[in-house]
């Protein structure tokens, strides 16, 4: 007697799992479907982010050498040329916005004040070594290019994240249609 129940559950259990399964897929859609200009724009700005990164990195270990300010320029100058970069695929991913998927828009909004923050403190950073170069060694000068490996790391983590996320997020729409789990 005690397996008729059991089995019954069972039964009702198979039975249900798809409807439910259903629902869920409907709930967890996404109103808007992902942009692909801005999937492109992020996966560009991914690549500015990590070379602004290494600039920055680089730049931060000189203050623990002995080079020339020139060589602080150099890299300076570098990491401007991806920030700006950056800069112009934040105005382009602004302009996209509302065609993107909620996770796009949130990209979008994470992103903003990190690449703002980083901008600043880099001009602050240039303005600070054209007005001090034979300071390069002091603490205001290594303050800002902490500054600016850590914001540059953030940002380039933060955008790395986001690509990431989306690259999943396609890799298992692509393994639910090959395996025919999705509804349509």
């Amino acid at each position: 007697m005690k397996s008729i129940p059991r089995k019954l559950a069972f039964l009702c259990a198979l039975f249900l799992v798809p409807f439910v399964g259903i629902q869920r897929a409907s709930a967890d859609t996404p109103d808007t479907p992902d942009s692909a200009q801005i999937t492109q724009l992020l996966n560009d700005a991914k690549s500015h982010a990590v070379e602004a990164e290494e600039d920055a990195a680089t730049l931060e270990s000189y203050t623990r050498s002995r080079v020339s300010w020139k060589l602080h320029t150099y890299e300076l100058d570098s990491m401007k040329k991806h920030v700006n970069e950056m800069g112009k695929i934040a105005s382009d991913l602004q302009n996209l916005e509302a065609t993107g998927s909620d996770w796009q828009k949130q990209a979008i909004h994470q992103v903003m004040p990190l690449l703002r923050d980083m901008a600043g403190n880099l001009n602050k950073t240039i303005e600070h070594l054209n007005e001090n170069q034979s300071q390069i060694h002091m603490t205001s000068y290594r303050e800002y290019t902490r500054t600016n490996y850590e914001l540059a790391k953030r940002t380039a983590d933060l955008i790395r994240d986001f690509v990431d996320y989306d690259q999943a997020l396609a890799k298992a729409t692509a393994l639910e249609d090959k395996l025919e789990l999705s509804q349509k």
